[in-house]
């Protein structure tokens, strides 16, 4: 076995809507401060699974100690699961054991340095499902095209910028070939006809866009993107960080022997998507 469910808490009954799922490795620092953030500005009912990916760090007990500190003040806050890895898995294999687990009808991957913002940034991200019956997912972040130039929103570095800054519309939905994992909004029933994220071809980078892509060329599943604000320095992702001799040697192996560029295989099979505005009130 991989991983293990280490600990879970129920704070209030109720069904879940969202389930906020987040890979983490090694946040001793802001883990904590970031799960408050979504306490405290996610509505409807939500549940919160946390995946520790082999840290080496105090992260698991920073987590613990503000767990069995916590009072809860949420009603709509109903428990909050933590995983721990034995190896080193990454972010793909992570999003899918929490996907799995997840009990809501929608899934949102919410990247481990990321802080919400915005009370009511899952109910606007929402908002697409409302209103088309073919979206599969909704960035908060950005969407782009596959395989040629074109985007719109927290495009690479710009993921720092506040959205007042970009010329995006923030009841508009945007819609391009593919969008972006953290926070990325996905209706399970969809993730499961189409077997989650691949985790043969992909550990890391691309998983989200492969998913986008089987999406439209199997089930003409449309995804995009919904303005939010969040705040995510690119000094506090990840992926950026260095990694103890452990997690170093097992990326050191993925990056030998998994292809990053699978996703190309699909390129002769797909047909440009021209990018598409949905303005919602």
């Amino acid at each position: 076995m991989q991983y293990s469910l280490q600990f879970s808490k129920i704070f209030n009954t109720g069904t879940v809507e969202y389930s906020i799922v987040t890979p983490v490795y090694n946040q001793e620092k802001i883990i904590v401060d970031n799960i408050k953030s979504y306490i405290t500005h996610t509505l409807n009912n939500f549940e919160i699974i946390l995946i520790l990916d082999c840290c080496s760090d105090n992260t698991k007990d920073n987590i613990k100690k503000f767990i069995d500190e916590y009072k809860n003040e949420h009603n709509n806050f109903i428990q909050i699961k933590i995983i721990e890895t034995y190896e080193p898995l990454f972010e793909t294999k992570c999003d899918n054991i929490g996907f799995k687990m997840a009990e809501g009808k929608y899934v949102l991957e919410i990247q481990a340095d990321m802080m919400m913002t915005e009370i009511g940034y899952n109910k606007h991200l929402c908002k697409p499902f409302k209103l088309l019956d073919n979206v599969i997912a909704v960035s908060g972040r950005c969407c782009h095209n596959l395989f040629k130039d074109g985007g719109i929103g927290k495009l690479g570095s710009s993921i720092e910028q506040d959205i007042s800054t970009l010329d995006v519309d923030k009841n508009t939905f945007y819609t391009y070939e593919t969008c972006n994992r953290g926070p990325l909004l996905i209706e399970k029933e969809k993730l499961i006809e189409l077997n989650y994220l691949d985790e043969e071809h992909y550990y890391l980078d691309n998983s989200d866009h492969d998913l986008m892509l089987r999406a439209y060329l199997f089930k003409k599943y449309i995804c995009g993107y919904v303005p939010i604000d969040f705040y995510a320095p690119l000094e506090n992702g990840s992926t950026r960080k260095q990694k103890d001799q452990k997690n170093s040697d097992k990326l050191n192996f993925l990056r030998r022997n998994i292809n990053p560029n699978y996703i190309n295989k699909y390129q002769t099979q797909w047909i440009s998507l021209k990018p598409k505005k949905y303005k919602f009130i």
